[in-house]
């Protein structure tokens, strides 16, 4: 019987794990980009959740006391989460008289031409 000269050979080639070095470095690099820019991005929308809850509490404020805030903007300071809020406050007209819409509006600074960080609006009825 004659010895064969057929090598059974497994494995990858040398470029085989380049190709497959080089897509993993990319996928790597996809993923710390996106993770760096999830970090980047966390201290705005902690100021955005904290914005809400100052909306939130606010709304809530203006219904318990039952009564309409004027047509013109209103202003007050909040302080949460060792910061200070700067909110303003109106009602809106509706078609209906004894029907109002009342929007909130949340800033870090006292200046109108900053950015509103959370916007709120909700309904109130002429209650008697």
């Amino acid at each position: 019987m004659m010895p064969s000269n057929k090598i059974d050979e497994h494995g990858f080639t040398l470029l085989e794990v380049l190709l497959a070095l080089a897509l993993l470095a990319i996928v790597g690099m996809s993923v710390l980009s996106m993770s760096g820019e999830s970090v980047r991005n966390t201290p705005i929308l902690q100021q955005r959740t904290l914005a809400r809850l100052v909306a939130d509490n606010q709304m809530t404020q203006l219904h318990l006391q039952k009564q309409w805030p004027t047509l013109s903007w209103q202003r007050e300071e909040h302080q949460l989460a060792e910061r200070q809020w700067f909110t303003r406050f109106r009602s809106v007209k509706t078609g209906d008289d004894d029907f109002r819409a009342i929007d909130v509006e949340v800033r870090m600074e006292e200046d109108e031409k900053s950015p509103v960080l959370a916007t709120l609006r909700s309904y109130m009825v002429r209650q008697g």
